[in-house]
């Protein structure tokens, strides 16, 4: 048998990561972060100590790894779908289908949405919050821009665009929490929250 090369160990490396993150994901989302020990991600994983300390130092480090993964893919998505060439009400219906289809379809989606929520009510440093909030504003900011355009020209009813942004994104999050703790949830129909915005 030959010994792996360094491409194979590579995508070992990022499997066991991968591995570790998908167990620790459950866990901090279904525990909150204080209440979730080390133990219960090994548990949880079936996985060694050995094998967590040997990628992450500590809870918070994988913690805060996986509130950065989730709070930058949503900020990726958002401003992928404002790139798009539609009317902004279309970008609204888009982002919709995109995130309800993720809750859907990848029940991951919905543990992200979760512990983002346990991430903005724990106490933390100042350098902490930037580290793991620097970039959460850039889908909200992304809705709002769209939202003003639509207004600017009457596909979106008038209010306060920052006010619409978040009753959109609150309302994903009920969604995924239902989704959750519901069995046989159906997701609503993307077109009920356009009708949230919709002129």
């Amino acid at each position: 048998m030959s010994p792996r090369n360094e491409e194979q160990n590579a995508i070992i490396k990022d499997e066991r990561r991968e591995q570790i993150l998908s167990a620790a994901l459950k866990v901090f989302a279904t525990r909150g972060f204080a209440a979730t020990k080390i133990s219960d991600i090994v548990a949880k994983g079936g996985m060694s100590h050995g094998l967590v300390y040997h990628y992450f130092k500590s809870k918070e480090e994988i913690f805060f790894e996986l509130v950065s993964r989730a709070l930058s893919t949503s900020g990726e998505s958002l401003l992928m779908v404002e790139a798009m060439p539609l009317s902004p009400l279309q970008k609204v219906r888009e982002t919709a289908k995109h995130i309800l289809g993720g809750i859907d379809e990848w029940e991951d989606t919905s543990y992200y949405f979760l512990i983002v929520i346990h991430a903005s009510m724990m106490e933390m440093t100042a350098e902490d919050k930037e580290k793991v909030f620097g970039n959460s504003q850039v889908p909200v900011e992304s809705m709002m821009r769209i939202i003003k355009q639509g207004q600017d020209i009457g596909e979106i009813r008038q209010a306060d665009p920052l006010e619409m942004a978040i009753m959109f994104f609150a309302a994903l999050q009920g969604i995924a929490f239902y989704k959750l703790s519901m069995p046989n949830f159906q997701l609503p129909d993307p077109e009920l929250l356009v009708y949230m915005v919709k002129k």
